[in-house]
């Protein structure tokens, strides 16, 4: 008969000696107690299972040749994407876009027509837009967006007999950000699309509905492509469904990462019918939480549009996003072939499938619960289906608890001091946390992790892992509660009984990842019960515990290693873009300490069971201590390196400006040329190497300036997460030429009431413009001919921003105004006091005006000195990839 599993001093063997016997009963060990090498299998499986997960994780499918026009082919869709980033930045309204890259598309896509045409079973039409408008949108900070004459080319394909009424639409976007070949960001995607409609070109049988792709040229000016086209293409009324392809990163493996709103069918024909599915619903909840800072055109489609779609994105090696590396030979063999099979797939099932004519509500909430394991299958189920699961395992987690306390297997009592020990070990590694994040502050480490994101598990997972392994291993050495091994397991059950209830409350789709840690080990002693009954095994003994809890906690790891695999992947790349207000090690550190605490959680019961961990504590000390000796002593500690496979560089903008301010009267009272930098990660500009360009003066100094920008040409609405106070002004001899200056010119002022309109002019300026406007002496802005701006939902702010480009023609001049509402109802005589502060900044982003020779010296010794940074002390820091223009600001009191 099969023995109840009870502590460790239950099952031990009799000690031969009296001493043995004295330390038996101090330690509660036995001789059949788990040692060091079973925690050296622990460590081989947990090792084996992230390999075979990120193995995985990276596996592609094979490239297909182009032979054939059946199936997606990443060999013919290569050379367009090699064709369009060899053309290098493409920015909206820059030769390479409008012309070169614009003709390039047009010549595919009358190659596409010659072939509908000549088989004549569907019909093709195409067009060019090139809308104008304006829109508000909260991104990183409240602002405003104006377009002129941006491009889109727009192809729809569908059945002979004529336009069905309802189509699919495809997105991607051909620009790129300045300095920026853009071969993730987004000309993969375009080259996807592009052999799509090939493919489904060369079909011999008749579309049941159309598609429309469109190819826009805005989508890096902040989403306006995709509002022009949403909002003024006629063929606009007939989507029913959107797909947008994104990239924030280079290569691997697309994701879904937001679907919806609504139209859960969507969903489920991607999950349905995508060959290589790589979804989950925790991403979702993590990108629309608004922590990631990143946008898409899915908002655009989905606010302005109120159409369902999917938002499918590449996100691997983000540290060549919008950098001089997103370049196609990067993009491995197969990343191209599987996301190209999963969107043909997916499009010719959205096609066939009735919910596109009578599309499901568009308010309706998220319906599934989806992931995929480690890329192999997808599991989903409903919502409602969920949350029965969950509620259901919660209560079964709860009734074995309870039933045991009324059997006196153990008491409320034991419990409650197991749930103690779990309390201290989290305080103890949550402090461990902390004095590591000072330690890493206080010796400048700050960001060391960045060019290799493993560090963090040696730097902040490991010391907590010895903490928690230390509190376990006290209350086990002095420990009083019978049956304790169950005790703590039970705990652990609780524990995630009680998050996974929590969760589901809160209608937490992502609970489902909670689900997967607690539904297997909660049959642990059924499996042990069924095994005594098979004669597989006699006695309950902590060997036994220990492997069926292994087995148990399989799936358990193997979740784990793929969360952790993405999400170490995914957001070490982005500290190095996320600004200066948050130090990013309180955000690397909690996520080790989620890591650190999970791992303790899933194996502390095992702490009661094994012998003494003294020695194994004390060699993963010795191995931090060696860790943190090898970083404080090497280049390990550098964060950021530069190598021609793997560049990890630190992100700066360096604008060479001139800068004219004038007062009420309109006399020039200031006039200074200088560099404005600042660096995107939380080290900051005053980090930056020491070379005049770079450290020629401090922080400006914004004491008394009303303008939330400090008067500084900002690119766009970024100063929350780039604050002016931690930028550079280095002021430089040489002034910029300017081949198309500001002219800002006020037309008229008039008083109504309360109210003051002020009417403007701009002439000058390039494709890229921003307006500071800043109301002054107790005005508020009212209104403005840009919007119908909402304050109250916009949000009121001391500067509203203006972003103002232009894509294929510029409008020559530029002419608004301004509706200011005095608060305290008095106005004051506008010819005589300050009303409004009005800053005009344009930018020289691409072509021939980008460069001035202040910024090529600085680009050659970038270059240079980052290839060698052991040729001086310090010279890590050129560890720099840099995108640079020149540029003017103009500031006016009115």
């Amino acid at each position: 008969m099969i023995r109840r599993r009870g502590g460790p001093n239950e099952l031990r063997a009799e000690p031969s000696n009296t001493s043995n016997h004295e330390d038996d009963q101090r330690t509660k060990r036995g001789r059949e107690s788990i040692g060091f090498r079973h925690w050296i299998y622990f460590v081989l499986t947990v090792a084996v299972v992230y390999a075979g997960v990120v193995a995985l994780h990276r596996r592609m499918p094979a490239v297909r040749d182009g032979s054939s026009f059946e199936e997606f082919s990443e060999q013919r869709a290569r050379v367009l994407l090699k064709q369009l980033t060899a053309l290098g930045p493409r920015p909206s309204g820059s030769a390479n876009l409008e012309e070169k890259a614009f003709g390039m598309i047009q010549d595919r896509i009358e190659k596409v027509h010659n072939v509908v045409n000549d088989i004549g079973v569907n019909r093709i039409e195409s067009d060019v837009q090139r809308p104008s408008g304006c829109f508000d949108l909260k991104f990183l900070s409240s602002f405003t967006l104006c377009y002129h004459k941006i491009t889109n080319i727009v192809v729809r394909i569908g059945p002979k007999k004529g336009p069905s009424g309802n189509s699919l639409l495809l997105n991607c976007h051909f620009d790129t950000m300045p300095d920026t070949p853009g071969a993730t960001d987004d000309a993969v995607a375009c080259t996807i699309l592009m052999d799509v409609l090939e493919v489904l070109a060369h079909s011999k049988t008749e579309l049941q509905n159309d598609v429309v792709f469109l190819f826009n040229g805005a989508e890096e000016n902040f989403l306006q492509a995709a509002h022009g086209f949403i909002n003024q293409h006629p063929w606009r009324h007939d989507i029913r469904a959107f797909i947008n392809l994104e990239g924030t990163g280079s290569g691997g493996r697309e994701i879904l990462f937001q679907a919806g709103p609504g139209n859960s069918w969507l969903l489920q024909t991607y999950l349905e019918n995508a060959p290589h599915p790589f979804c989950s619903v925790l991403a979702q909840e993590i990108f629309q939480s608004g922590i990631i800072p990143s946008d898409t055109d899915f908002r655009i489609f989905r606010d302005y549009g109120r159409i369902s779609g999917l938002d499918i994105a590449y996100t691997k090696n983000g540290w060549f996003y919008h950098t001089e590396f997103d370049e196609e030979w990067r993009i491995e063999a197969g990343a191209i072939q599987r996301a190209g099979e999963n969107v043909l797939a997916v499009v010719r099932a959205i096609l066939a499938s009735p919910y596109l004519e009578k599309p499901a509500s568009f308010d309706e909430e998220n319906r599934w619960v989806f992931y995929d394991v480690v890329g192999l299958f997808t599991v989903y189920y409903s919502v409602s289906f969920g949350k029965l699961l969950n509620y259901l395992d919660c209560f079964a987690t709860y009734l074995l608890v309870f039933l045991r306390v009324r059997k006196g297997v153990y008491s409320i009592g034991d419990l409650t001091a197991a749930f103690k020990h779990h309390v201290v070990a989290l305080i103890a590694m949550t402090v461990t946390m902390l004095v590591i994040i000072a330690f890493v502050v206080q010796f400048d480490l700050v960001m060391c992790w960045y060019k290799m994101p493993e560090i963090v598990g040696a730097l902040y997972v490991l010391p907590m892992l010895i903490a928690g392994a230390i509190v376990h291993s006290h209350y086990a050495d002095n420990n009083r509660i019978r049956n304790v091994e169950m005790v703590q397991y039970d705990t652990i059950l609780l524990s995630f009984a009680s998050i996974l209830f929590l969760m589901t409350f809160y209608n937490l789709s992502s609970a489902f990842y909670v689900l997967n840690n607690l539904i297997l080990p909660v049959f642990k002693d059924i499996i042990i019960w069924t095994l005594g009954i098979f004669g597989v095994i006699r006695r309950v003994t902590p060997r036994i515990l220990f492997f069926t809890q292994l087995f148990c906690f399989i799936p358990t790891f193997v979740f784990a290693a793929y969360a952790i695999s993405q999400c170490v992947d995914f957001f070490v790349p982005v500290m190095g873009r996320l600004g200066n207000a948050i130090n990013p090690e309180f955000i690397m550190g909690p996520i080790g300490l989620v890591i650190a605490s999970s791992f303790i959680l899933f194996v502390n019961n095992l702490f009661y069971i094994s012998r003494r961990m003294n020695y194994i504590i004390r060699v993963l000390f010795a191995i931090f201590a060696l860790f943190i000796l090898i970083l404080m002593t090497t280049k390990v500690g550098y964060p950021y390196e530069y190598s021609h496979e793997n560049p990890r560089l630190r992100r700066i903008i360096a604008l060479h400006a001139n800068r004219t301010i004038y007062d009420f009267e309109g006399h020039l009272i200031q006039k200074d040329n200088a560099l404005f930098v600042h660096s995107l990660d939380y080290r900051g500009a005053s980090d930056l190497p020491s070379h005049s360009f770079l450290q020629g003066s401090s922080a400006p100094n914004c004491t008394g300036v009303a303008d939330e920008y400090c008067r500084m040409p900002y690119y766009t609405a970024i100063h929350e997460l780039f604050p002016p106070e931690q930028s550079l002004w280095v002021p430089v001899p040489s002034p910029v030429v300017l081949p198309y200056p500001i002219d800002l010119q006020m037309v008229s002022r008039q008083v109504v009431g309360n109210n003051l309109n002020l009417t403007f002019e701009i002439r000058g300026g390039y494709d890229k413009m921003s307006l500071h406007v800043t109301p002054l002496n107790d005005y508020d802005l009212l209104s403005w001919s840009f919007t119908d701006i909402d304050i109250e939902e916009f949000g009121r702010r001391q500067t509203y921003f203006v972003f103002m480009t232009y894509g294929h023609e510029s409008p020559g001049v530029r002419r608004f105004w301004i509706l200011l509402e005095h608060r305290n109802g008095a106005a004051p005589d506008p010819e005589k006091h300050e009303n409004l502060e009005l800053s005009v900044a344009t930018h020289y982003a691409h072509g021939i005006y980008q460069e001035t020779e202040t910024l090529r010296q600085l680009r050659a010794m970038i270059s240079s000195r980052r290839q060698t940074p052991e040729q001086a002390v310090g010279w890590w820091r050129w560890g720099i990839t840099m995108v640079g223009g020149r540029s003017e600001i103009v500031v006016k009191l009115f």
